[in-house]
């Protein structure tokens, strides 16, 4: 047995290993729940445990690992389909633009599937193509064919339905290519405005585009309803994985807010928590003061225990988030703290800041941390934003006078990057 194939059987194993283990702490949890329910109003209800969320990552990264490799496939079938897999993407946006996965969401209350004739109908492809399209679809998991040439949605066809990240995300080859935007900061420079064609932001686009384009239509329905989903994705574990109730009687300056859902959350939790953010519902009780407030400006209400950023920083270059921190810092006390709430990006060698995954995984979970790569490029997409790495949010942070105190791991796509004053 020479040297490599002696490593690949060790890591194989190991993988293997990898599997067996944690599969049996998923099996244990899921038979724990059925003898014991959370009450459904429990904080922590609709989290897993820590450790269940732990081996969650380590069972897709070692499977990610034994499909994404040449591991276990010949390195030439495997080579042959990397150059092919184009085809997968470019399959499946054309039947996501034709409207499949809307087709296929209607029959869920209905028969639970739709057969190949109907969707070609509603579609207009040819139905003996949008077979060979669905099946090939259905073998890598983006949908079903539960019966004979009968489809179905999976949970990724499921979930990606937004029109307009797509058509963006198909600009973004033109706009890094070309030398006049290829290193363009500015928010109006983006993939999305050659998409677009507009030169306003993201943000004006939809306050002020025309309504009779469809797509600014389209832009205004699907984007509230994202920034909703993703609150609902993580609003759970920002209140279970950070010590609010440490905080006692704080006063929380919510930052750029927006109608104030994720304080909402919180307010439910912790009664004595105090806010300044955007919350009509929790007016009635003084525990939410309204306040509109440019977040480049002075901040007004100084010395606050704790300063939220939650999905903000994500949206700008780093010369603004240093000004958007210049301005917080010139606000804080010695005692306080601003929180970033964001996705924070793991790098495949890992960082000191974060969990590593154990070997033979890569540092980052692999394909685990993969959500949080696409994100970084749908920002990169629509504003020239990113997610940052915790060596990213320190540097950033530096400049504006601010260091890391602490990344607060949390059971969702999200962390917590605690920043006090240098």
């Amino acid at each position: 047995m020479s040297a490599s194939n002696g490593n690949r059987v060790q890591t194989l194993r190991s993988l293997v290993q990898l599997l067996v283990d944690t599969s049996e702490v998923v099996i244990n949890e899921w038979e724990a729940d059925e003898q014991d329910p959370q009450p459904v109003d429990h904080l922590a209800s609709s989290l897993p445990s820590h450790q269940l969320f732990e081996v969650r990552r380590i069972i897709v990264a070692a499977c990610g690992m034994c499909v994404d490799s040449d591991l276990v496939e010949d390195p030439r079938i495997h080579l042959q389909e990397l150059s092919e897999r184009f085809a997968l993407s470019q399959a499946f946006d054309t039947t996501v633009r034709a409207g499949v996965p809307d087709v296929l969401a209607e029959a869920v209350s209905l028969s639970g599937s739709v057969s190949a004739t109907e969707l070609s109908q509603r579609t207009g492809i040819d139905e003996k193509k949008l077979v060979q399209l669905m099946r090939f679809l259905s073998s890598g998991g983006l949908y079903e064919e539960v019966k004979h040439l009968q489809f179905a949605n999976t949970r990724i066809s499921s979930a990606l339905r937004d029109k307009s990240v797509r058509r963006t995300l198909a600009y973004l080859p033109q706009t890094l290519l070309d030398p006049e935007t290829t290193s363009a900061t500015a928010v109006t420079e983006s993939a999305f405005h050659k998409a677009f064609k507009t030169k306003q932001s993201l943000w004006d686009f939809i306050e002020d585009g025309d309504d009779s384009d469809e797509a600014v239509r389209e832009i205004r329905q699907v984007f509230p309803l994202s920034m909703a989903g993703q609150t609902q994705l993580s609003s759970k574990s920002i209140a279970a994985d950070f010590p609010w109730e440490s905080l006692g009687e704080a006063t929380i300056v919510d930052i750029g807010g927006g109608v104030g859902s994720m304080c909402m959350e919180l307010a439910k939790v912790f009664s004595n928590l105090r806010f300044d953010a955007e919350e009509p519902k929790a007016l009635e009780t003084g525990r939410v003061e309204l306040m509109v407030h440019d977040f480049f400006k002075e901040q007004p209400v100084k010395g606050a225990a704790v300063y939220i950023l939650r999905c903000v920083l994500h949206d700008w270059p780093d010369d603004d988030c240093v000004k958007i921190l210049t301005r917080l810092r010139d606000a804080m006390s010695p005692n306080s703290r601003v929180l970033i709430i964001e996705m924070i990006v793991h790098p495949p060698l890992g960082s000191i800041q974060l969990k590593s995954a154990p070997a033979p995984l890569p540092a980052n979970y692999g394909r685990g941390s993969l959500m949080k790569g696409m994100h970084d490029i749908v920002m990169l997409s629509m504003l020239n934003g990113s997610e940052r790495t915790p060596e990213q949010f320190e540097g950033v942070a530096n400049r504006a006078g601010l260091r890391t105190e602490k990344v607060w791991e949390c059971r969702a796509p999200v962390g917590i990057t605690e920043l006090r004053r240098l």
